[in-house]
């Protein structure tokens, strides 16, 4: 009976370290999948946003144009 015991006790004493890296393991692979989503989540935002930036761009190009086109019309009227 008291062999069983601490054969018992020794497989355990060996058992749960391994158990415990194997959780650590699985937490940390997790952290890593949760950071991985998050920053492609952040770089799919960051290419919406230069989108519309250079959107926003190209409008601003577009008054300036026109802006500049009304000035000349008004020179040439004076």
């Amino acid at each position: 009976m008291g062999d069983i015991l601490f054969q018992l006790f020794a497989f355990g004493s060996l058992l749960i370290p391994l158990l415990i890296t194997i959780l650590i393991i699985i937490f940390v692979i997790r952290i890593v999948r949760r950071m991985e989503s998050r920053a492609d989540e952040r770089l799919k935002l960051d290419k919406e946003n230069a989108v519309y930036q250079q959107e926003q761009m190209q409008a601003i190009k577009e008054l300036n144009n026109r802006l500049t086109n009304i000035e000349n019309m008004l020179k040439e009227v004076e």
